[in-house]
């Protein structure tokens, strides 16, 4: 449907499985694809369908990061589509998207539309507009509203960065902290109040119960390909990133998800992620991720081919994917889960026929490929390397 006479994509921070199944799912359509990222040896820059590209960080080095692209766009034979894989790539490009449209396109929404919905609040608020249930949630400023706050809070409850995610993910190791009680709460916002973190209950159920709307929807707001499936495991369990997860396609949950993004106005490959409570069956948000996420190329395995949807679409040549898709297939981590599970297992958390169950045929692989073996063999290399050490 393509060729690489329109355009090349340009994946950014290359480093993970998101920046693999983007690549992948381009190269099979015949688009040239450039991976760039601040280590020749992330996973994306081994990929033999990509020319690796070392650029500076948009984390440490901001202006580096976006000169470095300027550099890459002049030598460019043809318009470069960005991919970003991140969330700062985004923050970091906005200020500057005039000036790097001389280059690029950049197939999501403009910086002016979308800064609002990065922060969580912004998305609660078209949440809350049309109805969409969200997770009871509180915004303290300081320890004072904390403390104000928390004989209403149903426990246990999470603490979420409002500012700086990557920041924080950094600093504690994980996306949430979690607090059982009040005089916990306290603890864990002292450590992380210079992240200005939500407070949310948590909502009951297992990793089981997170599903995804995942999409490219066009600058009319038009779907042009949408994806759903649940997480089955994550890691850590409970408030990681998923090991193993599921296509199953679900109308009725698409539907709602892309009225809320109808709400935000978002243009771009998004995850709306929800959490389904086994209570009432309601699906209530986690949050919306303005791009891809870790296990985007589950929906390509499947027939709905995101990062293709998008490139066409910056290109000129929009195409629109049928609803509905394949269910019952499965996406899986298998150095991360094989590792997680002989644990869970010896620990009883996890009996050995679910842990079998959850990698049932047909099952896709986030990093090994028999055509593109490079970055699951460094990827044997580095665990290997981390056991010996």
């Amino acid at each position: 449907m393509s060729t690489v006479t329109d355009g090349v994509a340009v994946v950014l921070q290359a480093s993970g499985p998101n920046s693999l199944g983007i690549i992948r799912s381009l190269a099979a359509r015949g688009i040239s694809v450039i991976a760039t990222d601040r280590d020749p040896r992330a996973l994306g820059m081994l990929s033999r369908h990509a020319r690796a590209h070392v650029m500076r960080d948009p984390v440490d080095d901001p202006e580096g990061f976006i000169a470095d692209l300027e550099t890459l766009g002049r030598s460019l034979p043809a318009p470069g589509v960005l991919f970003p894989t991140h969330d700062e790539a985004i923050e970091v490009i906005g200020p500057h998207e005039a000036r790097l449209s001389e280059w690029f396109r950049m197939p999501w929404s403009p910086w002016a539309d979308l800064q609002p919905y990065i922060d969580k609040a912004g998305q609660h608020a078209a949440a809350h507009r049309i109805g969409f249930p969200v997770p009871v949630t509180v915004e303290p400023a300081d320890e004072a509203d904390v403390r104000a706050a928390i004989p209403d809070m149903r426990f246990p409850v999470i603490l979420k960065p409002r500012v700086d995610p990557a920041g924080f993910k950094r600093e504690f190791g994980r996306q949430v902290l979690e607090a059982a009680d009040g005089e916990e709460l306290l603890r864990q916002w002292d450590r992380a109040a210079r992240h200005l973190p939500q407070i949310s209950e948590v909502i009951p159920g297992g990793d089981d119960c997170l599903w995804t709307l995942g999409s490219y929807r066009d600058a009319h707001g038009i779907s042009l390909a949408s994806f759903t499936g649940r997480k089955l495991l994550q890691w850590p369990t409970g408030f990681g990133t998923a090991r193993v997860a599921e296509a199953w396609w679900d109308p009725g949950f698409a539907a709602r998800g892309h009225a809320l993004l109808d709400e935000i106005g978002f243009h771009g490959i998004s995850q709306v992620e929800v959490k389904r409570d086994p209570r009432d069956g309601r699906d209530y948000l986690i949050e919306v991720n303005p791009r891809s996420w870790l296990w985007i190329s589950l929906a390509t395995e499947v027939g709905v081919n995101l990062p293709e949807a998008a490139f066409l679409d910056a290109v000129g040549r929009s195409h629109t994917w049928p609803e509905g898709h394949r269910s019952d297939v499965r996406w899986v981590l298998s150095a991360k889960h094989l590792a997680a599970s002989a644990g869970e297992v010896r620990r009883g958390r996890l009996g050995r026929k679910a842990a079998l169950r959850t990698v049932r045929p047909p099952f896709v692989d986030g990093v090994w490929s028999v055509t593109d073996p490079k970055p699951g063999i460094d990827q044997m290399r580095r665990l290997i390397s981390r056991k010996v050490a």
